[in-house]
């Protein structure tokens, strides 16, 4: 099977891997469980982490709403890159969607790293910007287009962060259940429930217990290609 990312395993722009190093070196190995909050939303931003292997999703409290998924992040991803500005806060809570391993740096270890380079300073700055303008942009997604055009938006940037194409189409190795896929979308479960129930019927895509096969990406292409056109 052929990766669709390139490059850097977190299929960013290296910005992200030139901080990975330094991190990494000074960093405590922990594993997780899916289901465990690493962090909540409001707590005391007190280490940042650098996910080795597993997805963990960012989600954020809205008053009287769901908890919308924000970003999924993946092997080689940053989190929590907060906590270099002392004092701060969680913006976002950070749940394991899968089994994985990380490396956690408290933000002494962090403070101590950034004294010797200010060049870390201002990759992490330039990161939490970055991610900031992405969650700004996920907001406004959250309310554009249907549930289907939404939808298969997600499925395919997904596919795009962890996809594997092979002879079934592109398949994506995270279970994602109907309720992950509300939240990712911004929707009622019963709603993602009639519309995957008739993409599976009609085969574009098939639900399998290690992941999900997009067996016609083109034809979710075209479905996103509609809300982005409108």
């Amino acid at each position: 099977m052929n990766r669709l990312t390139n490059g850097c395993p977190c299929g960013m722009p290296c910005a992200e891997s030139m901080i990975n190093a330094p991190l990494m070196a000074a960093g405590e190995a922990f594993r997780f469980r899916r289901g465990d909050v690493l962090w909540s939303q409001g707590a005391t931003a007190d280490w940042v982490t650098v996910i080795c292997s597993g997805t963990v999703k960012l989600s954020r409290r809205w008053p009287g709403e769901r908890e919308p998924i924000l970003i999924l992040a993946h092997r080689g991803q940053i989190l929590g890159e907060e906590a270099a500005l002392a004092g701060t806060e969680r913006v976002a809570t950070v749940t394991a969607m899968t089994p994985g391993k990380a490396l956690r740096v408290s933000s002494e270890d962090l403070g101590r790293l950034l004294k010797r380079s200010p060049k870390l300073y201002e990759r992490l700055l330039g990161l939490s910007c970055q991610r900031l303008a992405a969650i700004t942009e996920r907001l406004e997604e959250l309310g554009q287009g249907s549930v289907e055009e939404r939808l298969a938006r997600v499925l395919l940037r997904v596919g795009h962060e962890v996809g594997l194409r092979d002879a079934r189409g592109i398949f994506l190795p995270l279970r994602l259940t109907r309720g992950d896929l509300a939240d990712l979308v911004g929707c009622r479960v019963e709603t993602i429930i009639r519309v995957m129930t008739r993409w599976q019927r009609e085969g574009v895509v098939e639900t399998l217990r290690e992941g999900l096969v997009i067996k016609h990406p083109h034809e979710l292409e075209q479905v996103a290609v509609h809300a982005v056109a409108a």
